[in-house]
């Protein structure tokens, strides 16, 4: 029942959304997607701290550690945190980060990282609290952990990004459901499992103790809004019809269309 209204908020916020930036996409590209539609009205606001909600999300991170702890896909979970689409390659049947698919790859990611980033109002303006920064229980793992050695992240607009206190919406959500999309536009052979592999995806930041479910939804729609306004970018698709080319070449499909 839940997946059926994430899914009827989505096309609802779609068609808000585009309805409204659909003048300036055909002026110009959208460069900053977050200039184009208001993510922050346009996303419900993630579950108070001490409801009921809340607590269903804490104890559905917990249920994912402990799972993962029993099935041995930590390590899976922690290779996960590496943002990028060519986490996609076992979906695929094909090893994005070879060297055959470097510029597809390229695309992928580029794209993807700007498709991103119309999450980062959302964070900033919920300062949600992170799973293992909220509860003592969750288990800091790989990026979340407050020992990591690298640098802080730093946003589009030159700020350092609280990683404790931005779990709303999930960011690592939202670029995989962007290589999800531009995915299955490019190979629709593989669309079932190219989206099975973004949940699995998504999964993996609960093990992590770096998201709770309601951030991964949040951070799917903003990922579909995302794909669909960067799909109306004249240079996109033009990127895409090569890429899907070269891919589907190193597939050995035959092409979709006459491009």
């Amino acid at each position: 029942m839940r997946l059926r209204a994430t899914a009827a908020l989505a096309a609802a916020l779609l068609t808000m959304a585009l309805a409204v930036a659909q003048p300036a996409l055909a002026a110009s590209p959208p460069a900053g997607l977050g200039a184009q539609v208001d993510i922050i009205q346009l996303l419900p606001p993630p579950p108070a701290e001490n409801s009921a909600e809340q607590q269903a999300d804490l104890a559905a991170v917990l249920d994912a550690q402990r799972a993962a702890h029993a099935d041995g896909s930590i390590a899976h979970a922690v290779a996960d945190t590496q943002q990028s689409c060519g986490r996609f390659s076992d979906a695929l049947g094909e090893d994005l980060t070879s060297a055959r698919d470097a510029k597809v790859l390229a695309f992928l990611d580029q794209t993807a990282s700007r498709g991103a980033l119309i999450s980062g109002p959302a964070k900033r303006y919920w300062k949600r609290t992170r799973p293992y920064a909220f509860s003592a229980q969750v288990e800091p793992l790989g990026d979340m952990s407050p020992q990591r050695q690298s640098p802080p992240a730093i946003d589009s607009g030159g700020r350092t990004a609280d990683l404790a206190h931005s779990s709303y919406p999930s960011g690592h959500a939202t670029f995989g459901t962007v290589c999800t999309i531009l995915l299955a536009a490019m190979v629709p052979e593989r669309r079932a499992a190219l989206f099975a592999r973004n949940l699995d995806y998504e999964h993996s930041r609960m093990v992590m103790g770096a998201h709770f479910p309601s951030d991964l939804e949040a951070g799917r729609i903003a990922g579909t809004l995302a794909a669909e306004l960067l799909l109306q970018d004249r240079q996109v698709q033009q990127q895409l019809a090569e890429a899907r080319s070269s891919l589907r070449a190193a597939l050995g499909l035959a092409p979709l269309y006459r491009e």
